[in-house]
């Protein structure tokens, strides 16, 4: 029982969120880099805001090959429970490219990568809050051209 909770300890810990001050701006992102990452976010994205950019907020990271970025809602794409909409893209031959199929993000209160890796991207694993006392934790993991829910 110890372990169990020291190990439930531990992979909520490792989780991470982007948070307030990770903007556009702050990542380092040209406009035209914004406008392409914000054209396939709105494809997804379950509602609307006056302002992509207030809205989301954005976070470069290692996905293993190459260079990334997590993009999250803030409010309006995020529900009651503290989950939010979050997107991942990486940067393939100067284009920023969703790696869910379709677009389709997963809703998560946190996020984080690895251990492991397929085809050379990191393994990306979420959690969900459903209740006060449960999360599901899923594991994503990348078939060469988009994440999958893996075993």
């Amino acid at each position: 029982m110890v372990v169990a909770l020291s190990v439930a300890v531990l992979a909520a810990a490792q989780l991470q969120t982007v948070g307030a001050s990770e903007t556009f701006s702050a990542a380092k992102l040209s406009a035209n880099e914004t406008q392409e990452i914000v054209a396939a976010i709105e494809q997804s994205a379950y509602d609307t805001p006056d302002s992509w950019e207030q809205e989301l907020r954005v976070r470069r990271v290692d996905v293993g090959s190459g260079q990334g970025l997590v993009v999250s809602g803030t409010k309006l794409l995020c529900g009651a429970t503290g989950n939010c909409q979050i997107w991942v893209f990486l940067n393939t031959n100067g284009r920023w490219v969703s790696l869910f199929e379709g677009g389709d993000p997963p809703i998560a209160e946190g996020f984080q990568f690895g251990p492991g890796a397929s085809h050379g991207v990191k393994d990306l694993t979420t959690s969900t809050n459903s209740s006060a006392e449960r999360s599901k934790h899923t594991t994503y993991r990348f078939d060469g051209k988009v994440y999958r829910v893996g075993p």
